[in-house]
């Protein structure tokens, strides 16, 4: 697999990882809201929230369109494995490394943002949340 390839992937998995941690902050921040029973604050929040989940599909979208640009199949086949977790198809390739590294890293914030997530819908939304 051509570097370019795997660093492009990489560049775009650091964009994902860097918008989850906005979602995460502010994430927390809406929590801190509810916790003060900060209406106008909670309203903002989730409002701010929509931008890098809209970015965040589009960086998805990105690493999608890529994959399908790919001429080779198998290419394609080894960087969706590892964009789905799997492990480096090269370990002496430390660019694919790191994109390994930073998928687990993404996947372990998503999984923080989705459990915070739940517990404040939860809260807020009690009988009629989204997660009953």
């Amino acid at each position: 697999m051509d570097e370019k390839t795997v660093m492009d992937a990489l560049m775009q998995m650091k964009r994902t990882g860097n918008l989850l941690n906005e979602l995460w902050d502010l994430t927390q921040q809406l929590g801190q809201s509810i916790d003060r029973n900060d209406q106008v604050s909670t309203q903002m929040l989730i409002a701010m929230r929509e931008e890098p989940l809209g970015k965040l599909q589009a960086a998805d979208q990105a690493l999608r369109d890529q994959l399908e640009a790919l001429p080779n199949r198998d290419t394609a086949r080894q960087l969706a494995s590892m964009l789905n977790g799997g492990q480096p198809v090269e370990l002496s390739q430390q660019t694919q490394v790191m994109l390994c590294e930073q998928v687990a890293s993404n996947n372990r914030r998503l999984k923080q943002i989705m459990a915070l997530d739940k517990a404040l819908n939860q809260r807020l939304g009690r009988e009629n949340s989204a997660y009953q």
